[in-house]
């Protein structure tokens, strides 16, 4: 009886170091470093990172995309189009909007016409829905631009140096045309805030 329970207690100690090998092989990864498969590729001969370095090192591998990262010949600027490219300088913002005359005019309409609103540097086109035909006159501006109230335009006024610029008869037309009163005024004869009204709206 003793030497059957001895072989019991064997048989039952096979079984189970069985089982526990098993259930290990199953918990441990394959690329683990305690693995079989991991420990015979430490030491074999077929060590894909390896084999790639030592490739890479003798030259045998191209580097996918070095090919698009240099320059080609079409694509690489030519000597005559760097030439030919314009310039880029950096804006630099103006110290005053207004200067010299033009700015002592819109005072003079800022305090002889509270109730209406004063416009600088106004391009003609602006003033039509349509717009304007003639190429002179869609580059044009006025120096001030006079409205009421309501902000509908009444009268156009450009400021004049010593030199007297000729009048722009395309300018008065189109204005004429679109009931817009065109006064100029001298930088040395200025009016005065009190006359201004009645200059816009004289009969």
């Amino acid at each position: 009886m003793a030497y059957l329970g001895v072989l019991a207690a064997l048989v039952i100690g096979g079984i189970a170091l069985f089982f526990w090998y098993k259930m290990r092989q199953s918990i441990v990864p394959s690329d683990s470093p305690d693995s079989p498969s991991s420990r015979k590729s430490r030491g074999g001969p077929n060590n894909s990172l390896e084999n790639f370095i030592v490739a890479y090192r003798r030259g045998d591998v191209a580097v996918v995309g070095a090919a698009a990262s240099a320059p080609t010949a079409a694509s690489a600027p030519t000597a005559a189009a760097a030439t030919n490219a314009p310039a880029v300088t950096a804006a630099i913002k103006r110290d005053h909007f207004l200067s010299g005359a033009a700015k002592l005019a819109f005072f003079i309409c800022k305090a002889g016409l509270k109730d209406h609103h004063i416009f600088a540097h106004v391009q003609l086109a602006a003033l039509s829905t349509t717009g304007v035909s003639e190429a002179a006159l869609a580059r044009a501006t006025i120096d001030l631009l006079v409205c009421n109230a309501a902000m509908s335009p009444v009268a156009a006024i450009d400021v004049i140096g010593p030199d007297g610029r000729v009048t722009d008869t395309l300018k008065v037309d189109y204005l004429r045309s679109l009931g817009i009163r065109y006064l100029r005024f001298a930088a040395k004869t200025m009016p005065k805030p009190e006359e201004i009204r009645a200059l816009l709206y004289r009969m």
